[in-house]
């Protein structure tokens, strides 16, 4: 009986013991796993999928990722964030316990709401797209799920620029996609040996799969395809001397619209155009509707009665990334001599 009464001590010595080596999970979210005594831990390794099977195990990569520990708790922060409603499966030494990052009623699904340029036709040597999300996307192999189809939904090869650093605003919701600029200006290797990236008289589709995650790790709501045909490459610098102004009534908020009959490119149209009186911006919503060719400015307060000046600075494109002073598909030692005309005058009454 003595022994019996040690045997079962021992037992369940062992079972607290081991039960200590799996650290308790306190808070569980998309960018971090919070837990507690993890300085058992000798090796601490989270996985993707339910892999508690030895083989399973061997033949599986652990998750990348950082530990951080203090006197109360650890935290495992994964370098890209977890999916929702997905199978996790973390393991400490011998010891695992699977689970998942749970979606709340508060989640909301980002979506794609803008695609720049809107157009239908492009031309050949477009240089940049903007897709617009509705939250912040995560940046991490944004890439892969971003691509160019020819006409048979085959993907165009080094047809998208993959930066280590995805050009993305500062609010994490609009996405600059570079068209391979190798490919799109003549007299470069990659162009000699591989042509343009598109080639006219052909359509094409943006494809933005439903895998892409938004900065929390949630997938969009749904894949998203914009098919364009492709015209006559763009060889000319734009100018805004032919642009028409529609002037808005003094002591309204009316949107000052202007109309332009060259694509313009959506990016450099944000940081290039500016509404100023007396030295002084105006501060307002600006949008741009390629298909109809209008720039619209939308102020926070009502006109006041005066001049004005819309102020175009050098750096605004074309879709082809032709800009005010030069082109960009030219020899390096070409001369600057473009359209200098940078200022548009207008009075409100």
């Amino acid at each position: 009986m003595r022994y019996f009464c040690i045997s079962i001590l021992i037992i369940i010595w062992s079972l607290e013991v081991a039960s200590q080596q799996l650290p308790e999970i306190i808070d569980r979210n998309t960018h971090a796993l919070h837990f507690v005594n993890s300085h058992v831990c000798q090796d601490l390794k989270v996985f993707s999928g339910d892999v508690t099977e030895d083989d399973d195990l061997i033949n599986s990569l652990s998750i990348l990722g950082t530990v951080r520990e203090d006197s109360n708790h650890s935290t495992f922060t994964p370098l890209v964030p977890f999916d929702l409603d997905k199978p996790y499966t973390l393991v400490c030494d011998n010891e695992s316990v699977v689970f998942t990052i749970d979606r709340t009623v508060t989640d909301k699904i980002s979506e794609v709401i803008a695609i720049y340029p809107s157009t239908k036709e492009v031309p050949a040597n477009i240089l940049k797209w903007y897709i617009e999300f509705s939250q912040p996307v995560n940046p991490v192999k944004i890439y892969d799920h971003i691509y160019f189809a020819d006409e048979y939904g085959q993907e165009v090869d080094r047809s998208i620029l993959n930066l280590a650093a995805p050009l993305l605003s500062d609010d994490g919701t609009l996405l600059t996609v570079w068209v391979e600029p190798g490919r799109q200006k003549r007299m470069l290797g990659p162009n000699e040996h591989l042509g343009s990236v598109f080639e006219q008289n052909k359509s094409y589709t943006l494809r933005i799969a439903s895998s892409l995650k938004d900065a929390t790790g949630v997938q969009i709501e749904a894949a998203v395809s914009h098919q364009f045909k492709v015209v006559e490459a763009d060889r000319s610098k734009p100018s805004i001397s032919q642009w028409e102004v529609i002037v808005p009534e003094a002591n309204s908020q009316e949107t000052l619209r202007i109309v332009s009959e060259e694509q313009l490119d959506y990016g450099s149209l944000l940081d290039a155009f500016s509404v100023m009186q007396g030295g002084v911006n105006v501060r307002g919503d600006l949008a741009y509707d390629g298909n109809k060719g209008t720039i619209e400015f939308k102020p926070f307060h009502k006109w006041s009665q005066g001049e004005y000046v819309i102020s175009v600075d050098y750096i605004l494109e074309d879709l082809a990334g032709n800009n005010l002073l030069h082109l960009f598909d030219r020899p390096v030692d070409e001369k600057e001599d473009g359209d200098l005309e940078r200022e548009i005058r207008f009075r409100v009454e």
